[in-house]
């Protein structure tokens, strides 16, 4: 079965559509793939359509640790329901419940190591004490947190200590040698994918996450020099709590983390690489004098972007500006969002025949019919983080494209009644439309052009605090959704103040 012309929204659809043939559809050009073997990196950072899946594919094809073995964790949520009900039987207070728990992580990255290497060393088999039959990965570990609760851990004693023992055994210790001594001749890369939604009310849950990513810390730590690799990825809606109330010494425990940031040069590429992809595949592609050189964003933007798409665009009476900056500014820069809007542009061309060029209608509309989807998506991610999220937002129903903060607190009282535990406040309300990306601080406005550049939280590593005294915007996404008022002729520019932002 054949891929939408920019590929599918989901990384898993394209692995399974593909069928083995993947890597020839990834897009590798880009400074995520540079980082995601370096030893040091361990924490891959970003929302959900970032690219976390796509990346923790990219191990099974690498060259840069040739003949590396990848075992892929992924849908964890298979096991969080055990794991959870580890967590609550651990001590409640999180400076003891964490260290505990980031053993247990110790014991599960080892106990699934010996299980995939079952097959290279008879010492390595022997260790496999919760089984070795075949199955995914998040089964067997399902299968081992269960059998720890039900037989091997006693909670009424150190639960430190019970790991310890567990891990100091000596076949244990002989099957880590041995994995140890296999990993010098191949390396072996352990990619641990996050949930799709977290509950950041679920105290559990949160101690158990907050201790996976000090687990992995530590593990990387000792091991990746050993050629031993574990690659960790976290969705960023629930980041920047863990960070700042469950993370014990994020400064120990966080280095070198990898925020899943796009640049514009790169998902101009991206796309463009998938578009002359789908066109070499179906003869629709025009010979071309020179290679193209894919690390040069002017050069793709000149001979793939542009001649499909045209150079410019002009909308609702606004000033004209590049085809690529007015799609790109309708979404919050992810790879997911900008598929889904070209998608929709493809399929628009093709109704009207149009196909493989994409007039200025089509781009309008194809934008225009995809936006609401976008936006719907964003509210489901974040639905955990703050229920009601949608509900909330509609508060903002109604607002100018541009206004001053304190528009916002008096907007917020609509939606008290939609907190749960008393949690509404004024400043809740202006943290949930800057963390969503509904809603960013204007850096500059050009009054006579009407151009506004403004940032957005999902643009900074940093909480964006919006203040009462603030200029403010809605993001160009959301208008549709939020019924933004048109009377102002404003071009809003959501993107960061810095070169990388910069086509």
């Amino acid at each position: 079965m054949e891929l939408e012309t920019f590929g599918e929204p989901a990384c898993e659809s394209e692995v399974t559509r593909l069928d083995g043939h993947y890597s020839k559809y990834y897009f590798h050009h880009t400074e995520f793939t540079n980082l995601a073997t370096d030893p040091r990196s361990y924490l891959f950072i970003g929302r959900r359509g970032s690219g976390k899946t796509a990346l923790t594919q990219y191990f099974y094809f690498q060259k840069k640790l040739p003949r590396a073995i990848n075992i892929d964790i992924d849908e964890p949520a298979a096991f969080q329901g055990v794991l959870d009900k580890i967590a609550a039987r651990t001590v409640y207070a999180r400076e003891i419940a964490i260290p505990d728990l980031a053993k247990l992580w110790c014991l599960v990255f080892w106990f699934v190591l010996f299980r995939e290497l079952r097959d290279r060393d008879p010492r390595i088999r022997a260790a496999c004490i919760f089984g070795d039959e075949a199955g995914r990965v998040t089964t067997f570990i399902k299968g081992m947190l269960k059998q720890l609760l039900s037989k091997k851990l006693n909670f009424d004693e150190d639960l430190s200590d019970q790991l310890e023992r567990i891990l100091g055994d000596q076949t244990i210790s002989q099957a880590q040698s041995a994995v140890l001594e296999f990993a010098r001749e191949q390396p072996v890369i352990l990619a641990f994918d996050s949930l799709e939604n977290y509950s950041v009310e679920n105290d559990q849950m949160m101690k158990a996450t907050a201790s996976l990513i000090q687990a992995a810390a530590k593990f990387n730590e000792d091991y990746a020099s050993k050629n031993l690799h574990l690659k960790l990825f976290m969705m960023a809606e629930i980041y920047p709590l863990l960070k700042e109330q469950v993370l014990l010494n994020p400064l120990k425990h966080v280095r070198h983390e990898i925020f899943l940031s796009w640049r514009p040069k790169d998902l101009m590429r991206l796309l463009s690489w998938r578009l002359r992809r789908h066109l070499k595949d179906h003869n629709l592609l025009k010979p071309t004098q020179s290679r193209l050189d894919w690390d040069d964003h002017h050069d793709v933007l000149h001979r793939i972007w542009e001649p499909q798409f045209g150079r410019m665009i002009q909308s609702n009476g606004g000033p004209p500006e590049p085809t690529f900056t007015y799609v790109l500014r309708h979404t919050q820069m992810r790879p997911r969002q900008v598929i889904v809007l070209c998608n929709s542009i493809a399929s628009h061309a093709q109704a009207n025949g149009r196909f493989p060029q994409f007039s200025a209608e089509d781009i309008l509309a194809g934008v225009r019919n995809a936006e609401a989807a976008l936006v719907d998506e964003v509210f489901n991610s974040y639905s955990s983080v703050y229920p009601n999220v949608a509900l909330i937002a509609e508060a903002l129903s109604g607002l100018p494209r541009m206004f001053t903060g304190n528009l916002l607190d008096k907007a917020a009282p609509k939606t008290a009644s939609l907190w749960p535990n008393r949690e509404y406040s004024p400043y809740r309300f202006r943290q949930l439309v800057a963390e969503v990306g509904i809603v960013g601080r204007v850096r500059r406005f050009d009054r006579s052009s009407g151009i506004v550049e403004a940032d957005f939280e999902y643009g900074s590593h940093q909480r964006l605090g919006l203040q009462v005294t603030d200029d403010c915007v809605i993001h160009p996404m959301f208008y549709r959704k939020l019924n933004v008022a048109k009377d102002q002729p404003l071009t809003v520019m959501p993107f960061p103040d810095h070169p990388d932002y910069v086509m």
